[in-house]
């Protein structure tokens, strides 16, 4: 059971912030996006003519971010993240042997849910 709980909460931080970030910012690389901040970034890379590289590094930035983020939930005494399956509140940090460690490996959120690059 908390391997449900823990693929709930992975399967919701990949799909909905590193994927969607990594397609905001492709989008930004490509262009597609309309605002002004957007369209001053997509000039400067491509006059860089460093797309390429940056394409490559935003995914690497996100999953930096994310493991930072699950890194200070777990440690953060003042902080506790739960999941309600439906009786009680399941602490995440109880039911993971170390979250940040969830991101990784060949079973590791990221590989399972994201439809981005793998960094």
């Amino acid at each position: 059971m908390n391997a449900k709980f823990l693929d709930l909460i992975g399967e919701i931080l990949i799909k909905n912030v590193r994927d969607e970030a990594i397609e905001q910012w492709d989008m930004t690389i490509q262009g597609k996006m309309k605002s002004e901040e957007s369209q001053r970034l997509y000039n400067l890379i491509s006059l860089s003519g460093q797309s390429e590289l940056i394409n490559t590094l935003v995914p690497k930035i996100v999953d930096t971010t994310l493991h930072h983020l699950l890194w200070t939930l777990e440690q953060d005494e003042s902080i506790d993240v739960t999941i309600n399956d439906g009786n009680k509140p399941v602490s995440i940090k109880d039911i993971s042997d170390g979250l940040a460690g969830e991101l990784y490996t060949e079973d590791g959120w990221i590989n399972r849910f994201s439809n981005k690059v793998k960094s």
